[in-house]
């Protein structure tokens, strides 16, 4: 009896030990470094914690902690994170397989500065009167009857301007009224010649009219033959007021200028 019970006893310590040793041989290889307890770690200070991640280093401390990165690949519950393509690794993909990018020929190009004027369409753009056809075409015509009454101002001007002229006595202040004096007698010339225009134009375009409405042809007065009646209207007008000579002497002075500067322009 004693003998069979020490033989037993003899097996079990054999198969014991091995199993031991295999299990050891094992865990070591898996294993090398230990798994802490939960109980050990979470008991811990954090302190006590860092200056343990300190001595060991972060890949050995995370494994002590958390164990090792195969066990946790193992894990079904995790799951791995997909990886994104960054957008130079793909461009240069796209430029090593198939070579540089096709656009669409079915996109039209907008034109220049519409794209940036559609968005903005409630802004209300500022536009320019004396460009824009919404605001009709400039009449001189019309603009001058319309504002007839600045003739009449100037000419109240001129009347004050004299009056002022014929008590001055400072030199530079005669000076500055007979400025004022020529020019507003000139403005006050244009602004007569012109009405004289308009009125002849206007004259013009009625006779054409009746003519078209009686079923006649309408002359029209060549350019040159205006001209040449403009002029002989402006010399019986000079004879008249006995300003002709002082108006050919201008004249001539004017030419002789003229003259001169071509030949100053020669030599």
């Amino acid at each position: 009896m004693d003998t069979s019970e020490s033989n037993s006893d003899s097996e079990y310590s054999v198969e014991n030990e091995g199993t031991e040793a295999s299990s050891g041989e094992g865990n070591s290889s898996d294993d090398d470094v230990p798994k802490l307890a939960d109980d050990e770690y979470k008991e811990m200070p954090f302190e006590d914690l860092l200056q343990l991640q300190k001595k060991l280093g972060s890949r050995v401390y995370n494994e002590a902690i958390f164990g090792k990165t195969k066990e946790r690949k193992q894990n079904p519950k995790v799951k791995p994170k997909p990886v994104k393509k960054s957008k130079h690794a793909s461009d240069a993909e796209s430029d090593d397989d198939s070579g540089p990018e096709e656009m669409s020929a079915k996109r039209k190009v907008p034109a220049l500065g519409r794209a940036k004027a559609g968005k903005n369409t409630s802004i209300t753009q500022p536009r320019d009167p004396r460009f824009d056809p919404r605001q009709g075409y400039f009449s001189g015509r019309q603009f001058r009857n319309n504002y007839s009454f600045i003739n009449d101002v100037r000419s109240k001007e001129l009347r004050k301007l004299k009056n002022k002229l014929e008590v001055a006595t400072d030199p530079e202040e005669t000076e500055g009224l007979k400025f004022l004096i020529q020019r507003t007698e000139n403005q006050i010339r244009e602004y007569a010649k012109q009405k004289a225009l308009d009125k002849s134009k206007l004259h013009e375009k009625q006779q054409a009219r009746l003519a078209v409405q009686e079923g006649k042809r309408p002359f029209y007065e060549r350019k040159s033959t205006k001209q040449a009646r403009a002029l002989v209207e402006q010399y019986d007008k000079l004879k008249d007021d006995g300003s002709l000579a002082k108006h050919i002497d201008k004249r001539r002075k004017k030419v002789s200028a003229k003259d001169r500067k071509k030949l100053d322009f020669s030599t």
